[in-house]
């Protein structure tokens, strides 16, 4: 399965959803890139891809001038040591983290200079190469961290739209971490209570005999439920406490409609479902996430 010592412009360290979907897409369109991962059944289903898959990370990036990092938040620091230990001086280094924030990806003040967080805003509840899809970042929007150097802003660019992205946002890793806090982190958890709260509420009632897997809409705000807890578990770990807050507003807001519905309070009820109505009419506008 191993490829030759030769050599390629672009190398992603990291088979999974995110970096096996980046590799699909940049190997269609003729990129030259070698792949490396941790997992033995994530190299071998990329190479059955067609994916050219290093034997090692330092044969990977050894002669990159453009490295992804896209393994779980909890080892980017790690990878990157190894990293930059065997790729060029001057290459340009990326991860693709869904957090930023130097103390969430443990990044000391060596690694920060050299390593810019770069968030395409796509993925799956699945995991692993199996999940990978050349059109997974289609339209979608990556931010890219605001203090990357002008050459890693190109860089950061190129690389993205050769992956299908349509837009580039640059923000702070704090800004960037606070805003993943409510359109990331509360609906995942949000997904996951609403299932648990279905099957628990099924479970006491004889309704579960008449519709035990629910219809489209059930389905479709519980498709994230269908995440596993070892993916999610150190991004919630590393989260800054705007999820916490988050998630105050959300019971906040379902405290409301309970109480609302019991009184019938359809004034009050309007006003709830116009504020979200007209913020998911906004993002479907705004395009494909």
């Amino acid at each position: 399965m191993s490829e030759s010592r030769a050599g390629a412009d672009v190398a992603i360290i990291g088979l999974g959803v995110i970096g096996g979907s980046a590799a699909l897409k940049l190997q269609s369109r003729g990129t030259s890139l070698l792949t490396y991962a941790a997992s033995d059944r994530d190299r071998e289903l990329a190479h059955v891809s067609g994916i050219p898959v290093a034997t090692s990370v330092d044969h990977a990036v050894h002669a990159a001038g453009l490295i992804l990092i896209a393994v779980p938040i909890d080892r980017i620091a790690s990878v990157f040591q190894a990293v930059v230990a065997a790729a060029p001086p001057t290459a340009t280094v990326f991860h693709a983290g869904s957090l930023q924030r130097d103390d969430a990806i443990g990044a000391a003040p060596e690694v920060r200079s050299r390593l810019i967080g770069t968030h395409p805003l796509a993925g799956s509840h699945r995991s692993g190469f199996a999940a990978a899809a050349a059109d997974l970042y289609r339209g979608a929007t990556v931010f890219v961290e605001r203090r990357a150097t002008s050459r890693q802003r190109e860089d950061a660019e190129m690389f993205w739209s050769l992956a299908g992205a349509a837009r580039i946002e640059y923000a702070t890793a704090d800004a960037h971490d606070r805003a993943m806090s409510w359109v990331s982190h509360l609906p995942q958890l949000a997904s996951t209570a609403i299932a648990a709260a279905i099957a628990d509420g099924l479970s006491h009632d004889d309704s579960d005999e008449l519709v035990p897997r629910g219809g489209p809409g059930a389905r479709d705000v519980t498709r994230l439920a269908m995440s596993a807890l070892d993916v999610w578990q150190p991004i919630l770990d590393r989260a800054p406490s705007s999820t916490i807050d988050a998630l105050r507003a959300l019971e906040a807001r379902v405290g409301a409609l309970r109480s609302d519905l019991e009184r019938r309070d359809w004034a009050a009820l309007q006003q709830t479902w116009s504020m979200g109505r007209d913020w998911r009419t906004a993002a479907e506008r705004g395009g494909k996430e």
